[in-house]
Formats: structure tokens, C-alpha cells, sequence
């Protein structure tokens, strides 16, 4: 589950009316000093030609450096995605990581390392970055978030006892962030901890409630979390069509790795001792 995502960088035509924007205030500044230093003699034409020659040249060195900025952080996301996909979630990841979104310095930003951790597998990572935290100091909804991760991380983990215990405890902060406008996560992961419980038709209704929100990330966790439901209920049909739908949505290395399993399940409900692949090829 993508808990929070990194945020993509400003496109170059957002960058370049943010610098027209500076340009312009910047130019009019500009012009009222001469204004003024001329002892207000300047006329209307030629203060707006000063405005203009000031804006267009700003707008230049602005554009200029914003859109080296932009191309540089862009080229940073390829080498961030390119190493997460041939090396994987390990430590040189993390400090890159953190050094390009600067993550460590603020709560959220902790939050956010945490959750990327959790996405890599790294639970104890994970479990470390949130005890650097002050809870008091984080936003309310920091802080539905805080235990999101806490009771995603102990069901990743498979540890029902640990998960039961800390929705127990944070059950109040859960109850206030499925009544959010962007609640799709935690209805995810309450459906991933009734389905650690074996309560498959709360896990069917929660996963249905989250993929209501428009994100691809989500989506697919859920079709991942409904063809668990399907197999739990014996059925194996609906259960492939998840994984066929969840396939056209994988975002990340973690998700792969996940849908691979379910996969795995599918072929074994099958019966099929071979590829994933075959066993869908074989029963479509």
C-alpha cells in the first residue's frame, strides 16, 4: 500500500507562470523606484516601457532557473524510480531518498519515511522513524496517519494480535479518518485487518468503499485485497479477475511483489503447479 507518495516535481508550464507571475510584481516594483527616483517626472508610456523591459528580462533569468531546477529534480525522480526497480528498497535508497525530499527535517516528513519504509518491507525501519516522532506535535491528520502506518505495518506483518490491539487503542483516530474526504487508505487497511480476522465480507465491503477514490495506487491494493476475499470464499474465477485488473494498476516494486503472490495463491487454488502466466492462459 502506497501510504503517502513522493510528490512529483512542478511541470514546466507551471514553473513558467509561476516565474511570469514573480516577473510581473517584480517589474512593477521595479518601476514605481524609478518612478519615484525621478522625482515622479516619468510619464505613463514610459513607466509602462520600464515595466515591461524589467518583466520580460526577469521573466527570462526566472524561467531560466526554474526550468533548470524542474529538469534537474525530474532527472533525480528517474535515478530514485530506476534504483528502486534494479536494487531494490535498500539503504542507498532511503538516503537518496531522504536527502532529495528533504524528509527528515518535520513530522511529516517523518511520516513519509516511515511509510516508505513500510512500502519496502522494512519494518523495523519503519517502526524507528515513528518512535523519532512527537505525537502531540503532529496534525490531527498526521496523526490518523501515524496509525495508519502502525496498524498497516503489524498486518503486513501478519501479526494479528499486535494489529487487533492497536485499533483497539487508536480506534477513536480511525473512526474520525473514515469520515474524510480522502479516507480510501484506511478503509484499506481496515479491510486488510478484517481480512487478517477472517471476516471477509467486512474486508469485501471496506475494499469496495476505497477504490471509490480516484487513485491508481489504491486500486490496485484493493483488487490485490479482494482477490484474498475471493479466494478465502472459493472463488477462484473472480480471484484471477483481480489479479488481471490489479495488473493493469501496479505502481510500485512492493505492489508487484504482492500481486505476485496472489498470483502464486490463484495458481495453487488451480490446482497448476507451473507459471502464474500458464494457469491464466489455461483458464481463461
Amino acid at each position: 500500500m502506497k501510504l503517502m507518495k513522493i510528490s512529483k516535481v512542478n511541470s514546466l508550464v507551471v514553473n513558467l507562470l509561476h516565474s511570469a507571475s514573480y516577473a510581473m510584481v517584480c517589474g512593477y516594483i521595479i518601476m514605481v523606484a524609478v518612478w519615484l527616483i525621478n522625482g515622479m517626472g516619468i510619464s505613463l508610456m514610459e513607466c509602462f516601457n520600464i515595466w515591461v523591459i524589467v518583466m520580460v528580462s526577469l521573466f527570462c533569468l526566472f524561467g531560466t532557473v526554474s526550468a533548470w531546477i524542474d529538469v534537474m529534480k525530474h532527472i533525480e525522480l528517474d535515478e530514485l524510480a530506476k534504483h528502486r526497480l534494479t536494487k531494490g528498497y535498500d539503504d542507498e535508497y532511503f538516503r537518496k531518498l531522504a536527502e532529495f525530499s528533504h524528509a527528515t527535517n518535520s513530522g511529516s516528513g517523518k511520516l513519509f519515511m516511515a511509510s516508505m519504509y513500510l512500502e519496502g518491507g522494512r519494518f523495523a525501519d519503519c517502526r524507528a522513524m515513528l518512535k523519532e516522532l512527537d505525537f502531540a506535535e503532529l496534525s490531527s491528520k498526521e496523526q490518523e496517519e501515524y496509525f495508519n502506518i502502525c496498524l498497516y505495518s503489524a498486518v503486513l506483518e501478519g501479526n494479528t494480535e499486535l494489529a487487533n490491539d492497536i485499533y483497539r487503542k487508536a480506534r477513536h483516530y480511525f473512526d474520525r479518518a473514515v469520515m474524510g474526504k480522502h479516507s480510501g487508505f484506511i478503509l484499506h487497511t481496515l479491510g486488510m485487518l478484517c481480512l487478517l480476522n477472517g471476516r471477509t465480507e467486512n474486508a469485501y465491503r471496506l475494499f469496495q468503499s476505497a477504490m471509490r477514490q480516484n487513485d491508481e495506487g489504491l486500486q490496485c491494493e484493493c483488487c490485490i485485497g479482494l482477490g484474498k476475499v475471493y479466494l478465502q470464499s472459493g472463488d477462484r474465477a473472480s480471484a484471477k479477475d483481480m489479479c488481471f485488473a490489479a495488473a493493469e494498476l501496479v505502481e510500485t516494486r512492493a505492489q508487484a511483489v504482492r500481486l505476485k503472490e496472489l498470483m502464486i495463491e490463484v495458481e495453487e487454488a488451480y490446482g497448476k503447479r507451473h507459471s502464474a502466466d500458464d494457469t491464466f492462459k489455461e483458464t481463461t
